[in-house]
């Protein structure tokens, strides 16, 4: 059995009021500039973090602490700029407890016989064992071990981020290194 280490990565997705209200002492244009870069600013004029990435509607804003994606309808412009209505301790308090709520989530699902999908959803095995640092998958094509941090939980259960395929690979001997 050969142990292959795969980090899962994600931010926290944050549901904010809408800004309309701090709007009603904001600037004449209603339509902030939401740039990657840009400062971003609490109604106190206190800095929030930077926008580390846009996609579509979604604001991901870094805060130094924590990446938050935030919905375009939750900024509007202030005094300084483009500013959402929390403050970055907020936003940084609701990071957090997003996450701790996710982490005991995948704690409560990582027990030995739960599925695991591969990244094209199907499924790829069950756990055979699951310990502080180490997962075992229990496959068809024989067991393999995953560093633990590789396992998340979604929407359809537990997952990883490689195929069948691309775990079976992954998981063979490399002759080379003998």
């Amino acid at each position: 059995m050969r142990v292959i280490s795969l980090v899962l990565a994600a931010t926290a997705a944050l549901s904010l009021p809408s800004a309309a209200s701090a709007q009603a002492t904001a600037t004449a244009s209603s339509t902030p500039n939401l740039t990657v870069g840009s400062v971003i600013y609490d109604p106190q004029g206190g800095e929030v973090g930077k926008i580390d990435s846009v996609t579509g509607d979604a604001i991901v804003v870094d805060t130094g602490a924590h990446k938050a994606t935030l919905p375009r309808t939750a900024f509007g412009i202030g005094a300084k700029g483009p500013m959402v209505t929390i403050t970055k301790a907020q936003i940084d308090e609701q990071v957090a407890a997003v996450a701790q709520k996710a982490a005991a989530a995948l704690e409560a699902a990582l027990v030995v016989g739960a599925e695991v999908k591969g990244k094209a959803g199907t499924p790829i095995g069950t756990l055979k064992e699951v310990s502080a640092d180490k997962v075992v998958i229990d496959r068809t094509a024989g067991p393999v071990a995953l560093a633990r941090n590789a396992v998340g939980l979604g929407p359809q259960g537990l997952f990883i981020s490689l195929t069948a395929e691309e775990l079976d690979a992954a998981a063979k001997p490399n002759p080379a290194a003998n």
